[in-house]
């Protein structure tokens, strides 16, 4: 049933065109307008590139769309979004900007309090956990413009996480393996939440009204609905397993996630420490 609505859909309801010019104008921004620092290689616009890329797949593809008819899918697309696109953002990034910037003695403080390692840490695992409140995350699908500030905010949030590990900003080796072995223990709550829930926590994938109505907030205005009984088909028939499916999906992912940026970080600082 949901490849029959992904065909019913327009092509600009699928691929979401506004969440496509972001990401065309975020390469513009960093192709054209960026200054190009000496120590920038070109296999990092590509991890940039790639990045961006991820990014758009989680919140502007089909993906976004079966998100919200399979609450399994929604993790996966918050895994891609939050664990795989922000390291690759931060990697890719041209920092050249940032050092001119942190020359200015305002911009420097606020760097400092953004980059406080822990700060972060708590601010991502809690921000992460609170968005599956059932009453936060009912209501931020309601709205297109609450989903997505919640979405970019936790975006945000979670660069912010993972400037720590992928840089030489504030952590040596061991305190990088440290911060992410604690990574995995601060996804067990959410995690064992979703997958030893009773009852179907969330009215989105529960109640046909706010079912439809969280389904038809990522349309655009001039999309045609489509007929109740149509969208009664798609509604979950098991709502609680789709959590705990979710939960597996979260905890396994996330587990794997940093196990390989734990495999990465210790072969990259080695081979630093090879070279000097």
């Amino acid at each position: 049933m949901i490849e029959i609505l992904l065909d019913e859909l327009h092509v600009s309801s699928v691929w979401n065109g506004g969440i496509l010019l972001l990401a065309f104008f975020t390469l513009i921004l960093y192709f054209f307008i960026l200054p190009t620092g000496k120590n920038h290689t070109w296999w990092k616009s590509i991890i940039f590139i790639i990045g961006v890329f991820v990014a758009y797949m989680a919140i502007g593809s089909p993906l976004n769309i079966v998100a919200r008819i399979q609450f399994s899918t929604h993790i996966i697309q918050l895994i891609l979004f939050l664990l795989v696109a922000p390291p690759l953002l931060i990697i890719g990034f041209k920092t050249e900007i940032i050092h001119k910037a942190l020359k200015f003695p305002i911009a420097k403080k606020i760097a400092n309090i953004l980059t406080k390692p822990y700060v972060a840490f708590i601010l991502f695992f809690t921000f992460l956990t609170m968005l599956h409140v059932p009453a936060i995350f009912d209501a931020a699908r309601m709205d297109i413009y609450t989903n997505y500030f919640y979405m970019f905010g936790l975006l945000f949030i979670a660069i912010l996480y993972w400037i720590p590990i992928v840089t030489d900003i504030c952590f040596e080796r061991k305190q990088k393996l440290l911060y992410v072995g604690l990574s995995i223990f601060a996804l067990i709550p959410v995690s064992l939440f979703l997958m030893f829930s009773t009852e179907g926590m969330y009215e989105t994938y529960s109640d046909l009204g706010v079912f439809v109505d969280a389904l038809e907030a990522c349309f655009p205005p001039d999309e045609e609905p489509l007929p109740a009984s149509f969208y009664e088909s798609l509604l979950p028939s098991k709502p609680v397993q789709l959590q705990h499916v979710g939960g597996q999906i979260l905890l396994g992912g996330g587990i794997v996630v940093f196990l390989i940026t734990m495999l990465l970080v210790q072969v990259f600082e080695k081979r630093k420490a090879t070279k000097k």
